[in-house]
């Protein structure tokens, strides 16, 4: 049942917001509900449940929070003297706000493994940059999106140790998956930057005008407050990974259970509002009749992210309850089909769970039945690990359901179905293929 509700949610999406042009969020409530009849009898319960657990997720207030940041940030002209400072560092570099992107949600990556708060702590500083560089909104959330996937295709993140966990990852060490893991993402990074390349000649991204451009020094002294925004980022960041939190977890001083409370997703957006409300203070107070025009031009807005995300959490809420994942591993089990065959059914089971679930969930519900199958057709157990989190990875690029889709929209006010088809062809596919690649031993890796 759980892959025909998969299937249901899906077709009545697509039926509802591309055949009868109606809101994208009318169409994910119409398709949650039709989701939750497939279980039958157990309707009431599964729409009960999921819906609760909905209203509870961290990812639907973030993407309020996130919207609400946006209108702060925007009144109080911090993102202006922000991009002032960046135009300032790459601005002469053709479609460079666009790189600098890439490499951030890589950079943001390496420390964070959920794609949602990748999404949200990048897209919201290079989103407005990019689009003041001449990239679309589209295609700026777009680009945010489909990197998000960078929080699990780089190391560490929870999905990996997931599977590391599993009986099939039996004699493989953490070292070796960590240092595959991060040459297979190298990858992905790479195949990202020549996306970018591909893009800014495609959409005729034109070359900066440097005869305006303020030197460094000039730009720092005008606006170097800005910068504060990356604190909202960093703080986050730095209690929820690395040394600090490696400190801060152990039970003499804070504890894990108390820690594992801290969300990046819901605090970056707090503090940089914060942040963006002491440092703009002045001009903000100083036209208040602006900052509640922009208010009030938001709310449709806050509506279309909220109930979105909303919709699809709770969808994802009710395909697990009714059995996606063993329904799928179940079928993997069964095959005997040769190595190539394998590796692109495994791939493709990979990426369809991940579209409604999260990594973390695809990789408790798939992740033995993939890995086994991989290596029972001579795929070294790194290798199969590692082909399978890229496959994951793909969970925030892949519609209808990714809550980064949602989140990077929101930020760059677009409309999220605009990029179903982009993230698809240029994110989704291409991933596929790397990971493909990487379990057929075509993309060398060390392990």
């Amino acid at each position: 049942m759980g892959v025909l509700a998969l299937g249901v949610f899906i077709a009545v999406t697509v039926l509802i917001n591309v055949v009868l042009k109606r809101r994208i969020s009318e169409a994910l409530i119409i398709a949650l509900i039709s989701c939750a009849l497939v279980g039958g009898a157990q309707a009431p319960k599964l729409l009960m449940d999921a819906v609760r657990e909905g209203f509870q997720s961290e990812v639907t207030f973030a993407g309020l929070a996130f919207v609400f940041m946006g209108v702060i940030v925007a009144s109080t002209g911090l993102i202006e003297r922000l991009i002032h400072i960046l135009n300032s560092m790459f601005g002469r570099v053709r479609g460079g706000s666009a790189y600098v992107s890439t490499l951030g949600s890589a950079a943001i990556g390496l420390v964070a493994g959920s794609t949602a708060g990748n999404t949200a702590t990048v897209g919201s500083v290079t989103i407005p940059w990019m689009k003041e560089n001449g990239w679309s909104s589209t295609r700026s959330a777009t680009l945010v999106a489909g990197n998000s996937g960078l929080g699990v295709s780089l190391p560490p993140n929870s999905t990996m140790f997931i599977l590391l966990a599993m009986p099939a990852a039996v004699g493989v060490a953490t070292g070796q998956v960590y240092v595959a893991l991060a040459v297979a993402g190298a990858y992905c990074v790479l195949y990202r930057m020549l996306l970018v390349f591909f893009w800014t000649r495609k959409d005729g991204i034109p070359r900066p005008d440097t005869t305006n451009l303020a030197p460094l020094r000039t730009a720092l002294r005008e606006g170097w407050r800005s910068l504060l925004i990356f604190v909202g980022i960093a703080v986050p960041v730095a209690v929820t990974f690395g040394p600090l939190y490696n400190f801060l977890v152990t039970e003499n001083v804070i504890g894990k259970s108390n820690m594992s409370a801290i969300s990046i997703i819901v605090w970056v957006p707090i503090l940089i509002s914060v942040i963006a409300l002491i440092e703009g203070r002045k001009r903000l107070f100083a036209n208040k009749a602006a900052f509640k025009k922009l208010l009030n031009k938001e709310i449709p807005q806050f509506a279309t992210v909220g109930v979105s995300l909303f919709a699809a959490l709770s969808a994802s809420n009710i395909m697990e309850a009714l059995g996606v994942g063993p329904q799928l591993s179940d079928f993997l089990g069964g095959l005997t089909l040769p190595k190539a065959a394998i590796v692109a059914i495994v791939c493709i089971m990979a990426v369809i769970v991940a579209t409604p679930l999260s990594s973390t969930a695809s990789a408790a519900a798939i992740g033995a039945p993939a890995v086994m199958a991989l290596t029972s057709v001579g795929v070294h157990p790194v290798v199969a690990i590692i082909t399978v989190l890229i496959c994951t990875s793909t969970e925030g690029a892949s519609p209808p359901v990714g809550a980064p889709i949602y989140l990077a929209a929101g930020l760059a006010e677009a409309n999220p179905t605009k990029m179903f088809m982009p993230l698809i062809t240029y994110f989704v596919i291409p991933i596929v293929v790397i990971a493909w690649l990487l379990g057929m031993g075509w993309l060398p890796i060390p392990f």
